[in-house]
């Protein structure tokens, strides 16, 4: 198993703003070998909070090929299209101070 962890330090006014566009309904659930998605918040520091988004794959296979993916491309496209018919502007990827890591899996501990 692959997790992939999107890591933002996210100023506190733009929080909503960044949950909103990061928590929608997208094509990766349809996608061959995605297990889930979770998003993940630490609010804890005074003037920023950190958001994490971690995608479960069942192999990295399955993760390269969702991303060089038609599906994976319009799905961005088309949710700035729906920002900007919405009098919505796009978040500034630059102010996500976002980091991207790649992890295998080597155990699990499931509750019994």
């Amino acid at each position: 198993m692959i997790v992939v962890t999107r890591n933002m330090k996210v100023a506190k006014d733009l929080t909503e703003k960044v949950l909103e566009d990061i928590s929608h309904p997208s094509e990766v659930a349809k996608s061959e070998g995605f297990i889930r998605r979770d998003i993940i918040i630490n609010k804890d520091a005074e003037d920023y909070v950190i958001i994490k988004v971690i995608t479960y794959w069942d192999n990295k296979e399955s993760l390269t090929k969702w991303h060089g993916s038609k599906e994976h491309q319009q799905g961005h496209i088309e949710r700035h299209k729906q920002q900007k018919e919405s009098g919505k502007e796009p978040v500034n990827r630059k102010a996500l101070n976002l980091t991207i890591e790649e992890y295998d899996v080597v155990f699990t501990l499931m509750a019994e």
